[in-house]
């Protein structure tokens, strides 16, 4: 419950600084006009009180008013200015003085100007009195202590004048007064309420913008921050694969010839320890290459140029090769393995589905340190769903839908090589993808995982063509051009070659091969895909077989893992080997370029 004294309280005490200034800057737009307006009024009030009732006073009472209103106009141009909120006080106390003093004017009126004899006074000082309280109503409201110092001093001397005049007719117009400031206080006081909800509204709205602005420069201010992450995250992503891509090639150069070498070694005559060291150092060759190659797959998927070629094949035969190459793995580890036994044949890419199993399996064996390894298919309707079991550390539940971003790795810290390089289910996820498949993944950390590939079905029957032996290459007699500018891979490339009963010339640019056209007519091109004075294979081709006017089969080599590189490569539409090539493979390759040249000349002798 509010005390008895809250309204005089309220009518004398000033809001709070901020407050009072927009309540004073509200009052101080009308407040000199209401001077110059006091002065007029004041001097159309004494005309008519001369006009009216012949009484000159009120010529000095208009003098008086005039003289109080210009000083408070004067006064008014020295004051601090309304939106100082150290001294908005000062300025508040001065208006209202100001305001009493012309309120005190009005109230002057009624004591030297009424005459009880001459009631027209009376009705003159009562109009005036109540139009210009009124229309100081107008101009002090927003603030209620300076509208009730006006209003106090302007209309209670009204009222006690004709209280004190004595008579019913003057006493009963007293009482009047009185309610009638009564009345214009509590309206005075609602409108000085109004305009503090006004202004609070306000303050309220500048503070909605002011958050929304700072909200919208802290939010601009992340948007850049994120963008700035998300060109040094581009940035770095590009340079990243700059490094691979150059670390991969010059990696690839001396492994390829090494593993070429090695293959010209060992169809050599070699003792028995020569052989056993021949063995070790084309398991280490191919341990290599199989790390590269890795690198090799995560490059093709980021450049798109995966093209799967699906067809019927025979999941066993998948499955029997992975055997011999994991069975010796897990025995190493102490593990159990098994592949189980399927009649499932598979429609897809037999090559990209043995690199997603192996994948697989290898990460299944490095993370499983006891327990056994289980590798199966199931056929499911027109599916066949093939699955690489473990009891292996497992994988929590927060970092399954991690695992498959390049370079994640769960346990490894230290970044040991030993246990990969975090691509693994990276290329996974890549390969499953532009194969249509689907990838499963199941796990329960420290009881084991279970991943599934589902691939699409077909009949036994179609699959039966896909297991031909081939026969061992024949290349004796094959007049093979090769362009490579690294030394020592041109040198293992030409004996092994030379080796295999080819015809070799090797040269280490463009301008020398075509010098070598002149008397020397290829079967098969083999070109390294980076040359010189920044050439390409593709380049070096086209320009030969435009020399030959003929097309010759050709082969491009590449150590380039840049997805520029590889889509360049593969737009040529020419065989495209990756370094370490097996020797194998690669006489495979030229074997198929020797049978591709015969049917193109039977054709042209035809």
């Amino acid at each position: 419950m509010k005390p008895a004294w809250s309204p005089l309280r309220a009518a004398w005490q000033f809001d709070g600084p901020r407050v009072l200034s927009a309540q004073m800057a509200l009052l101080d737009r009308n407040l000199g006009g209401a001077f110059v307006v006091s002065c007029l009024m004041s001097c159309l009030a004494a005309v008519a009180f001369v006009l009216i009732a012949g009484d000159l006073r009120a010529v000095w009472w208009a003098l008086l008013t005039s003289a109080v209103s210009l000083g408070c106009l004067l006064v008014r141009r020295v004051l601090p200015p309304p939106d100082d909120l150290r001294r908005v006080g000062q300025y508040a106390q001065a208006v209202r003085v100001m305001a009493a003093l012309l309120g005190s004017c009005r109230g002057a009126m009624a004591p030297w100007l009424m005459d009880p004899a001459r009631p027209e006074t009376i009705t003159l000082v009562l109009g005036i009195t109540a139009g210009m309280s009124s229309g100081g109503l107008a101009v002090f409201a927003p603030s209620w202590p300076v509208a009730m110092a006006y209003w106090v001093c302007s209309v209670l001397p009204v009222a006690f004048t004709l209280l004190g005049l004595g008579g019913a007719v003057n006493v009963t117009l007293g009482v009047g007064v009185l309610v009638y400031l009564w009345a214009m206080t509590a309206f005075s006081r609602n409108t000085s309420s109004m305009a503090l909800r006004s202004i609070t509204l306000r303050f309220e709205n500048d503070g909605l913008i002011q958050r929304l602005r700072d909200q919208t420069e802290r939010a601009m201010a992340a948007r850049q921050v994120a963008e700035d992450a998300l060109d040094d995250a581009e940035q770095a992503n590009r340079a990243k694969t700059v490094f691979l891509a150059s670390a991969s090639h010059d990696l690839r150069q001396p492994l390829h010839a090494l593993s070429l070498s090695l293959a010209t070694l060992g169809r050599t005559p070699l003792d028995a320890r020569q052989q056993a060291l021949l063995a070790h150092a084309t398991a280490s060759a191919d341990a290599a290459g199989e790390m590269l190659h890795t690198l090799l797959d995560f490059s093709k998927i980021d450049a798109g140029v995966v093209r799967p070629a699906p067809q019927p094949f025979a999941l066993q035969a998948t499955f029997d090769k992975l055997a011999r190459e994991f069975t010796p793995l897990a025995e190493a580890k102490g593990l159990g393995w098994r592949a189980r036994p399927t009649r499932c044949v598979a429609h897809a890419d037999p090559s990209l589905v043995e690199v997603v199993l192996r994948n697989l399996l290898l990460n299944a064996v490095r993370y499983t340190e006891r327990g056994r390894i289980l590798l199966a298919a199931r056929s499911q309707g027109p599916h066949v769903a093939i699955e690489v079991w473990d009891t292996g550390i497992g994988i929590p539940e927060a970092e399954q839908r991690h695992v498959f971003q390049a370079f994640h790795q769960l346990g490894n810290p230290e970044r040991d090589r030993q246990k990969g390089l975090g691509l693994g289910l990276s290329i996974v996820d890549g390969l499953a993808r532009a194969m249509g498949a689907e990838v499963d993944l199941r796990s329960r950390e420290g009881r084991g995982s279970v991943f599934r590939i589902i691939l699409p079905a077909t009949a036994a029957s179609a699959a039966m063509g896909a297991a031909r032996s081939e026969p061992a290459p024949d290349l004796r007699g094959l007049r093979v051009l090769l362009i490579d500018d690294d030394e020592p891979v041109r040198q293992a490339l030409a004996d092994l070659l030379t080796d295999c009963g080819c015809w070799c010339e090797a040269v280490d640019g463009l301008e020398a091969a075509l010098h070598l056209l002149s008397g020397f007519s290829p079967d098969v091109l083999l070109v390294d895909h980076r040359l010189r004075e920044h050439r390409t294979g593709v380049q070096a081709v086209a320009a030969i077989r435009q020399t030959l006017a003929r097309s010759v089969p050709a082969v491009l080599i590449t150590g380039d893992t840049a997805p520029e590189r590889l889509r360049e490569a593969h737009a040529s539409g020419l065989t495209l080997l990756h370094k370490p090539v097996p020797a194998a493979h690669l006489l495979g390759v030229l074997q198929a370029c020797r049978a591709e040249r015969r049917v193109a000349s039977a054709m042209t002798t035809g």
